[in-house]
């Protein structure tokens, strides 16, 4: 083949596919968070961009938990009821996880208030107000992902992603700049904002979504009863899986602030997200070739696997050493860039840039760990990490201040990545890399 025809072929399957496509909205989006920290850590002052960054870890982590795993599951089930012609178990899916969201949303906003008020003395402290949007905002989040749901579960993934990368972060952060020449920026304002445009987006993701529901919800059409029960039973799973993964990104900054307070936790928060960067080439990576290892496996294909898998790491690894590299060395100049009061995070980026470093290397064992039948073992890894992070963190957090949750984050990365390793290679003979030859 020429070079042409070469760039010609990879150009159809990279960038004109739907998969290369959903690909550059993560990317775009994944810029667009960035930016949108940089620029409210500028705005604000470091006691509100705490606040935020606070609330924004909670949001995160009562989000993925209200919806107990039917956003995940609901791409599944639609994709089935949708072959088996099954409409109206599509239609009573949709009532059934968006009553769900609302009744559960409903018990973490007012526990949530009562906490809230408890542990800030209530008033009209920021961190209180702040709070409140919070937890109105994760009722209409979780509304938010259902609907995106339902939306990948009729092959509209790109559609889905759209909104939730590009389309709100870009309104939420037109609308904060905006309010910028009104009065200083708080917390409160910034998550207010997301509020009310998270609702005006959810409307139209709602109206859109019923352009294909409304073709589908005939009364009585298909020929199972779809039970509520049944549909519990394949989520619960999927939310422990989710619920887990989401708390990992989350649990430092979470305890950072229940401890050392939410100044503490803003000035740890961009270090911890310019370090993150250093995965974002190993992550692309591992949405490339998960599918292939899953074919792979199903095959009973092991020389190939093992040969897939290889490549995968040392690509993620060189790149990740590559990325490493430009943050470590640049540290100074990327934190000055949210201001002069975060360049005490260099060190943290040091420190997580290790652990960050050895994750890239193992990322295709864990891509292979979570797309073969390892559903159980891969859960209890999770779960594992998890508590050495917890136990970790609150160990070191009170003697070593934010470096403490770096070297727990660090360490509890390195659990995970051993472990997997450990674990797919007992079970298989799989290592990182291995050369092997020609089949």
């Amino acid at each position: 083949m020429t070079a042409r025809g070469t760039v010609s072929t990879f150009l159809r399957h990279t960038v004109v596919s739907d998969s290369g496509k959903i690909l550059v909205v993560n990317v775009v989006g994944a810029g667009l968070a960035f930016v949108t920290h940089l620029l409210f850590a500028r705005w604000m002052s470091v006691e509100s961009f705490g606040i935020y960054v606070y609330s924004l870890s909670w949001l995160n982590v009562l989000t993925v938990l209200m919806q107990v795993g039917l956003n995940v599951a609901a791409v599944r089930f639609i994709a089935e009821y949708r072959a088996a012609r099954n409409h109206w178990a599509i239609a009573r899916l949709v009532r059934f996880s968006t009553w769900t969201v609302i009744v559960l949303g409903g018990v973490v906003v007012a526990a949530g208030a009562l906490l809230a008020q408890r542990s800030t003395g209530g008033g009209d402290t920021e961190m209180y107000r702040t709070l409140l949007a919070m937890l109105a905002l994760t009722v209409v989040l979780g509304l938010f992902q259902q609907r995106m749901a339902i939306l990948q579960g009729f092959e509209k993934v790109l559609e889905s992603q759209a909104f939730h990368e590009v389309l709100r972060p870009l309104m939420v952060l037109g609308s904060v700049f905006a309010a910028t020449f009104l009065a200083p920026l708080s917390s409160t304002v910034a998550m207010g904002l997301n509020l009310v445009l998270t609702a005006l987006l959810l409307a139209a993701i709602v109206a859109y979504s019923r352009r294909f529901l409304g073709t589908t919800a005939a009364p009585g059409a298909g020929g199972v009863d779809p039970r509520p029960g049944a549909w519990l039973r394949i989520s619960l799973p999927y939310l422990v899986i989710s619920g887990v993964g989401i708390l990992l990104t989350q649990i430092d900054v979470l305890i950072i602030g229940t401890l050392l307070g939410p100044e503490q936790a803003g000035l740890y928060a961009p270090a911890a997200k310019v370090a993150m960067l250093i995965v974002f080439p190993a992550m692309a990576i591992r949405a490339r070739t998960a599918p292939l290892l899953s074919r792979l496996h199903a095959e009973g294909k092991p020389a190939p696997l093992q040969r897939t898998i290889s490549v995968a790491t040392a690509a993620a690894l060189v790149t990740g050493l590559g990325a490493a590299l430009v943050i470590v060395s640049g540290r100074h100049f990327i934190l000055g860039l949210f201001g002069d009061a975060f360049l005490a995070g260099q060190v943290i980026v040091c420190i997580l840039a290790l652990g960050y470093v050895v994750f890239a290397a193992s990322a295709a064992v864990e891509t292979y760990l979570l797309m073969g039948p390892f559903e159980h073992i891969n859960t209890a890894t999770l779960i594992a990490t998890l508590i050495v992070n917890v136990a970790l963190n609150f160990a070191l957090i009170p003697v070593y201040g934010i470096m403490g949750a770096a070297i727990a984050t660090c360490a509890s990365v390195l659990f995970r990545s051993a472990t997997s390793c450990l674990i797919v290679y007992h079970k298989t003979g799989i290592l990182p890399f291995a050369a092997m030859p020609r089949t």
